[in-house]
């Protein structure tokens, strides 16, 4: 053993099993209820569960930032994964829309074009917008792309589309390069003159990597490695964030060409999320920390690293009692809405804080209540808040970890 778990890997592991079971009733099932229950009817236990619809996944494919994909991928057919949904008509109107819009797209896209629209559609933000339901289809182009029969056509919609097809609420974009004259933002620029180059290069090195003389899938880090390599050559920045979506697109749509057992990339909230779910027994370096709580974690619930990564990711969020304030959620009240954890988190907004008299309420709309803003508008350390709710009546049997917290 060279890592130790900590409390929070127990409680990760609660919450895994709950995303699960939520993703089943609500979310995707090939089973009853085939995920037709609303998020309230789920008889989770968990306030945050049963309101917010953002931690019903175990699997990014169906995931709020990929819903949109599976529309465009399957369009109106029975290999939708949402198909008896679709069937009972329990669907939303966008996934109405944009299904029946893409249906025969495999026609005239091959490898390199859905390559294109991956990469499209994750660096301009996945159409995420976590304040509204669905949470996937907020200013995206892929609403309109279905009109194009190649990647020319594509990236003349890109030039002369009018609206934002840009989304940063809940995500962030690369450092595009800075556009020439013609281009009104960089964006545009890498779409139309770096983007089709690269998903044709891309293309072609994973078709050659099935090719019988090689006969052997990429690993994600592999086809990831070549695209930041690809970038750098090109005289661009490296899209860690980005370019990792679109590996994880490309084992979820195209995954005879990967490895989906193998390991993928961890991002700052997934990384975040990993320190506190164990301690390394010896000096590691980070990378080979990060890889072995990763592999004990898809060990003991049956994942692959690329989806458990994404499960960090909300885990952290979950471990906050998150919550994007905005049209769909300004009617929820953040004073009685929280997890049904029992881990001690002295980050984001805790019915504990409330009870101690720290924060007035978490309804305020010009607060975030993301990181450390209570405790540290009460001048408390993250042990010292630890201490005042283990002296509370209503927290004894709470578990209070661990020594030392992440940085922010």
């Amino acid at each position: 053993m060279i890592i130790e778990s900590t409390p929070y890997y127990q409680d990760f592991l609660r919450y895994f099993r709950l995303a699960k079971e939520q993703q089943e009733k609500c979310n995707v099932s090939l089973n009853p209820p085939y995920g037709m229950l609303t998020h309230m009817e789920s008889n989770m236990n968990d306030g945050l569960l049963e309101n917010v619809e953002l931690y019903d996944v175990v699997e990014r494919k169906y995931a709020g930032f990929s819903q949109i994909m599976n529309d465009c991928f399957y369009g109106w057919t029975d290999r939708h994964p949402y198909w008896k949904k679709m069937e009972a008509g329990k669907i939303t109107p966008q996934r109405d829309q944009v299904a029946h819009d893409w249906t025969g797209k495999h026609a005239h896209f091959g490898l390199a074009e859905w390559l294109y629209i991956f990469i499209l559609h994750r660096v301009c933000g996945s159409g995420i917008n976590y304040a509204q339901k669905p949470s996937g289809y907020h200013n995206t182009l892929l609403l309109k792309l279905h009109r194009a029969k190649s990647i020319e056509d594509m990236c003349e919609m890109v030039k002369n589309e009018q609206n934002s097809f840009y989304t940063s609420v809940g995500y962030q974009f690369p450092a595009f390069p800075k556009p020439p004259t013609g281009y009104k933002r960089g964006g545009d620029y890498y779409l139309c003159e770096f983007a089709p180059r690269l998903a044709r290069d891309l293309a072609d090195w994973l078709f050659e990597s099935r090719m019988p003389t090689i006969g052997k899938a990429k690993t994600l880090r592999e086809i990831g490695q070549f695209m930041l390599d690809w970038n750098v050559v090109n005289g661009l920045r490296q899209y860690h964030f980005q370019y990792a979506a679109i590996i994880a697109d490309i084992a979820d749509w195209y995954p005879q060409y990967v490895d989906r057992q193998s390991m993928f990339f961890y991002g700052s909230n997934a990384e975040q999320c990993i320190s506190y779910l164990a301690r390394p027994l010896k000096k590691m370096k980070t990378q080979a920390f990060l890889d072995a709580v990763m592999e004990m974690a898809c060990k003991d619930t049956g994942s692959v690293p690329y989806d458990c990564e994404d499960v960090c990711c909300d885990y952290i969020r979950y471990a906050t009692n998150y919550v994007r304030m905005g049209e769909a959620y300004n009617s929820l009240d953040r004073d009685k809405v929280f997890n049904s954890s029992k881990i001690i988190h002295p980050y984001g907004r805790q019915k504990a804080m409330l009870d101690l008299g720290l924060v007035k309420t978490f309804n305020d709309p010009s607060q975030n209540f993301y990181y450390d803003e209570v405790i540290k508008a009460n001048n408390l350390t993250e042990r010292e808040y630890i201490k005042l709710v283990q002296d509370h009546p209503n927290y004894k049997d709470w578990i209070g970890v661990p020594e030392k917290f992440p940085t922010k």
